[in-house]
């Protein structure tokens, strides 16, 4: 069962697990961004996110250490508040309220799930202009050369 099709919960946390939160996995979407600015905050080539409704995710802990960036180097143009472990510096969640009103950007590395198995699997890729020409991802999600 995937993330996209799971009704279940699904809970996870940073790396010193200070921030600990769950969410109802009903998620909008399920997505690869290789944006400037998700590479950046990932240090990686790609930033694998899944979008749920702000209402279905909530912090269990450590909402204290958690502080936020105000991300205005986009791609998209919008701004992205990027919450992240004052303590360890773990991304954890970002919003873009302007783009997505309601939705919380919940990385895929925080989630307490084997990302070797199919608890997760990208629908959808973003700014594929920017992705790496030696990483292959699945055939059949929707790729986009910028947001939409």
């Amino acid at each position: 069962m995937s993330v996209a099709d799971s009704t279940s919960t699904i809970r996870g946390s940073c790396l010193c697990g200070k921030i600990q939160y769950e969410m109802q996995a009903e998620p909008k979407n399920s997505a690869l961004c290789f944006c400037n600015s998700c590479r950046k905050v990932t240090g990686t080539v790609a930033m694998a996110n899944t979008w749920c409704p702000k209402e279905n995710f909530k912090i269990l802990s450590g909402a204290e250490v958690m502080k936020v960036y105000l991300d205005r180097s986009c791609d998209s143009g919008g701004c992205i508040e990027r919450g992240f472990c004052a303590e360890c510096g773990s991304t954890m969640i970002s919003e873009n309220r302007e783009k997505f009103p309601g939705v919380v950007i919940v990385p895929v590395g925080s989630m307490d799930i084997d990302p070797a198995g199919p608890a997760w699997r990208p629908g959808t890729e973003y700014y594929c202009k920017r992705k790496a020409p030696w990483l292959a991802t699945p055939e059949d999600t929707i790729k986009y050369e910028e947001l939409f």
